[in-house]
């Protein structure tokens, strides 16, 4: 059964401890990306939405960075980027579809929309009903009290110390589990688990010192290090069980697939890819190649 989560069992990753403060340092209107249509890679795209010039994109605006909404109402994120960034590499516009994420797969099988923007993790379990497009690399990072008092930089740094994570996640059990693991073959003191049931509980215990570091999907922590750097600090040298994350398209329109990889590639070579990451402060979750249904695990 598919999991109803985009990246890992946590998608309230980002919910901060407060209101978004004024002068965060992050964007709040779409990247501008000049306009230069490949004809090439335009080609490769099905004819039918060449004929309509539209890609009709589903996503759910609730989940930063990946996609949520702007005081004006419109979708901004590491999604609407790279949705501005095709658009201008290839001449199709894009229509949003606002639709939860647990309706994404029923609406893909029904062909309601041509693809799923939201951050799917590749699983083999996935690639059997979907085509999966790899646009970043996901995993576990952890986030530390502004100044990083405790000196937090690499996994054995987190044992011995109290780790806070939100209950049910793939943080609070595949992950504290192997690092309890790690710590042990290391000789080092075990970690001390924080597992509390919502996720601004988990960023309030690093705030006030009760924890010393929390764990979370990497966009998150970054996201969340970018929000509130006045409280927060990701720490980007740490990232546990990375796995591809993709957009999603019916499992029967390759060409589909195929032509997102490629116009994928295409921002990787010139450079718009990185400025995308960066602007967003993400640029651990980079991958060198986009690839269909590339599984790891």
């Amino acid at each position: 059964m598919l999991g109803t989560n985009a990246c890992t069992n946590d998608d309230s990753a980002g919910a901060g401890t407060g209101a978004r403060p004024k002068n965060a340092g992050l964007p709040s209107t779409p990247l501008v990306v000049k306009r230069a249509v490949d004809s090439t890679l335009q080609a490769r795209f099905p004819k039918d939405i060449r004929t309509s010039g539209v890609l009709r994109v589903a996503a759910d605006p609730n989940y930063p960075p990946s996609a949520f909404k702007s005081s004006s109402g419109k979708i901004i994120g590491v999604g609407a980027d790279f949705a501005s960034a095709i658009t201008a590499k290839t001449g199709l516009r894009f229509e949003w579809v606002e639709v939860p994420f647990d309706g994404m797969l029923a609406g893909l099988k029904a062909h309601r929309f041509d693809a799923s923007w939201s951050a799917w993790t590749v699983t083999r379990e996935r690639t059997e009903v979907l085509n999966l497009v790899t646009y970043l690399e996901g995993g576990t990072s952890a986030l530390v009290k502004a100044g990083n008092p405790k000196g937090i930089e690499k996994p054995l740094d987190l044992c011995g110390r109290t780790i806070a994570a939100q209950t049910g996640t793939t943080q609070a059990q595949g992950n504290m589990d192997s690092l309890q693991h790690q710590c042990k073959a290391a000789g080092k003191p075990a970690i001390k688990p924080m597992i509390v049931p919502q996720q601004t509980n988990v960023n309030q215990a690093v705030a006030t010192g009760r924890a010393d570091a929390m764990l979370a999907d990497n966009t998150a922590v970054a996201y969340q290090g970018k929000l509130q750097p006045d409280l927060f600090k990701s720490v980007d040298t740490i990232l546990l069980s990375p796995e591809p994350v993709g957009v999603a398209v019916p499992k029967k329109d390759s060409q589909l697939a195929n032509a997102l990889a490629a116009t994928y590639n295409a921002l990787i070579a010139d450079g718009t890819y990185a400025k995308i990451l960066k602007r967003w402060d993400i640029t651990n979750a980079a991958i060198t190649k986009s690839q269909v249904n590339r599984v790891t695990s």
